[in-house]
């Protein structure tokens, strides 16, 4: 009996052990790592220090100078746009991986596109090989929707928790 307790007891402890490491290797989708964060001709590095400067760059919605996250989003990442800038020549950009309320998202939506907050979720689900979803390798994003405005895109998961705002720019 008590041989028993001791291989089960070691069973769970393997298994735990196993859980944990594979939870520390797994990333949010456009989190890059080991990357460069500074890019040519992008005029801040790709990093969480220079978020707030990264908001003011290019052209918001409704011709606004500079972007917004929703309201009290939570930023997990920034990272470079590294597929546009290889796509684009001189182009250079950034992803910033947030969380936010289903609400506040809801309501930036309405705010800053032509789309509405309230019909997100009967919308299509954004194609695979859209420019956005390369961009943040979001193999593991469900039933994703995005939209362009100014200079960047939103991507969104649903249900609505997890976002990517994408800043693009390029030499004028």
């Amino acid at each position: 009996m008590c041989r028993r307790f001791l291989v089960a007891w070691r069973v769970v402890v393997v298994v735990l052990a196993c859980t944990c490491l594979a939870a520390c290797s797994l990333s949010y989708p456009g989190e890059v790592s080991d990357t460069p964060t500074i890019q040519k001709g992008a005029p801040y590095p790709a990093d969480m220090e220079h978020l707030d400067q990264i908001l003011t760059v290019g052209r918001g919605p409704h011709g606004r100078k500079g972007q917004e996250l929703p309201e009290g989003a939570q930023v997990v990442s920034v990272a470079p746009a590294l597929n546009f800038a290889a796509d684009f020549p001189g182009g250079w950009g950034y992803v910033i991986a947030f969380t936010a309320t289903e609400e506040a998202i809801r309501d930036y939506v309405t705010r800053n596109t032509i789309a509405s907050g309230k019909l997100i979720d009967n919308s299509p689900v954004t194609r695979p090989d859209d420019e956005d979803l390369v961009e943040i390798g979001a193999d593991n994003i469900t039933r994703p929707w995005s939209t362009g405005f100014g200079d960047a895109d939103i991507v969104l998961e649903r249900p609505l928790g997890r976002g990517w705002l994408i800043i693009r720019g390029a030499p004028r």
